[in-house]
Order: structure tokens, then sequence, then C-alpha cells
């Protein structure tokens, strides 16, 4: 921890730090920013590399972040500042006194495959198809996380995983759940050699309901955009169509409550059939 205290929202790694509330800024810096002392706590506690954390000079940094930096494995600089900085490094009304500067983590999706399918045999993935609401992607990813996914990809034309609300809205799951972002055709490609199968959300003809399909062994679930569905080129990669019925009067789920509904039911009969 520095004797500093950042009062200048002019301050070069105020400006700098700035520049990661922005899409643009986070992919020329390869580095995100989280806010608020529990996404903080959660970035240090998984061994993220954690580079820079400020907070408020007016308030006492949490007890559970300052035990999170103790033990963290990396020296991170900390850096104590005024209001108006914080407010500046915030995407909230209510900035929460605290933002953290994370690196981003790039790990090889077919390598992580290999050694996974090697550790436990079965696997279940969340290939997620031009999800655009970052409420939605975040909802999906602590639900992943909850219902024990062993790893999502995220296709092209998706928001950014690293968005702050994306992030926000995984409450720490993006840091414990592995994420991948890169072709979702190449990638079902890759999984189909592998010997995976892929199971695409759709109210095709001749899709099976979510409680009778079969989720085990290598099985990936497709969930569309939230307006257009699956794309005409993941179709393409379809193994068999799975859907949810609908009793009501609505004409389809949201792609969060979908994800969920499908992934505990697969986590389910997995379960029981202890694959």
């Amino acid at each position: 921890m520095t004797n500093e205290i950042i009062t200048s929202v002019q301050n070069p790694l105020v400006k700098r730090l700035h520049q990661l509330l922005s899409r643009k800024g986070r992919e020329e810096q390869q580095r995100f920013l989280v806010e608020g002392a529990h996404l903080v706590e959660e970035a240090l506690k998984s061994g993220a590399e954690v580079v820079t954390v400020i907070y408020d000079q007016q308030r006492d940094m949490d007890p559970a972040c300052q035990r999170a930096l103790a033990h963290h494995p990396e020296a991170v600089q900390v850096i104590a500042a005024s209001e108006a900085v914080l407010a500046k490094l915030s995407e909230t009304k209510s900035p929460q006194g605290i933002v953290a500067e994370v690196k981003k983590t790039a790990a090889d999706w077919a390598k992580w495959v290999d050694k996974k399918r090697e550790e436990q045999g079965s696997l279940l993935l969340l290939f997620l198809d031009e999800i655009q609401d970052p409420g939605n992607l975040g909802t999906i990813l602590r639900t992943a996380e909850a219902a024990a996914v062993d790893g999502v990809v995220l296709g092209s034309g998706s928001v950014d995983i690293y968005n702050g609300k994306v992030v926000r809205a995984t409450m720490g799951a993006l840091f414990r759940i592995p994420v991948f972002t890169q072709s979702l055709v190449d990638t079902a490609d890759e999984w189909k050699v592998k010997g995976g199968r892929v199971l695409i959300s759709s109210l095709e003809q001749n899709s099976v309901s979510y409680d009778e399909a079969d989720y085990a062994g290598l099985t990936a679930l497709v969930i569309g955009n939230e307006g257009r569905g699956v794309s005409k080129e993941m179709f393409a990669k379809a193994d068999q169509f799975v859907h949810i019925p609908l009793y009501g009067g609505a004409e389809s789920l949201n792609a969060a409550v979908a994800a969920g509904i499908f992934v505990y039911e697969a986590q389910r009969k997995r379960k029981d059939r202890h694959v």
C-alpha cells in the first residue's frame, strides 16, 4: 500500500484506467475494471492478476478485501483516492468506493477440453450464440457456475464479457468458471472431432422436450440470441434440437431463464446417471 493519495481526475493513472470503461480500451490494454468490495474480494481470492486497487480515502477499506489482499499471490498496487476519482472510474450512479484493475486471461480451449476430459471423462459446456444483453450474459454465467457447468464458449457478436454490467451481474462467477471467447462454428467442429455432441435450443418440429434429452458424455448446449435465436451456421452443427414447452401465451423464454432450466436439468440427469 502506498502513501500516495490521488485527488485529481487528470492523474495519468486515472485517465488510463478510465479508458477501461470502454471495450476499445479493454482490448487495447488487455485489462478490465471490477467495482465494489464483493467483486474486488472475489477477484483477489480467485488468484486473478489484480494489478491495482483504488479505494476511497474517506472510507475504511472493506476488511474482507484487506484479508484477500494479504493472501493474494502477487503484489498489488493499493492507492487511496478522492471520491471524485472513484466516481470517474465508476459506471454506477452510486460509486461503491473501491475498484480493481485486473489483467485479462487467455487459455487454449482445445487443450483445456483435453485436460478436463482426461480428468473427469464427461463435460457439460454452454455455447452462447450472440448473447447481447449484459444482464443476460452475467446471469447465465452466474447460473452456469452455480450449476457446475464445466465451461462457457462465448461466440463472436456477443456483448463483451468484461463489460462492467456483465461483470457485476456475474457476482464473481466470472472468476470461477472458464469462459472462452471464440468462433462458435469452429469450436463446434473441434468439439465434434473430440466426440462431443451439440444440443441446440430451438422450437423446431423435430426437437425434443428438455426433460427428454440426453445430456450424458461430452455435451454442449447452445443458447441463441435474445431476438433471433441460434444462427443458421450453428443450426447446421446440431446433433439434436431441444426445447422448453411453453404452456402459457408467451412465444419464448428469456435467454438466461432458458439457460438455467437447461443446465439444471442436464445436471440432474447426469447426477442420476453418474456421468
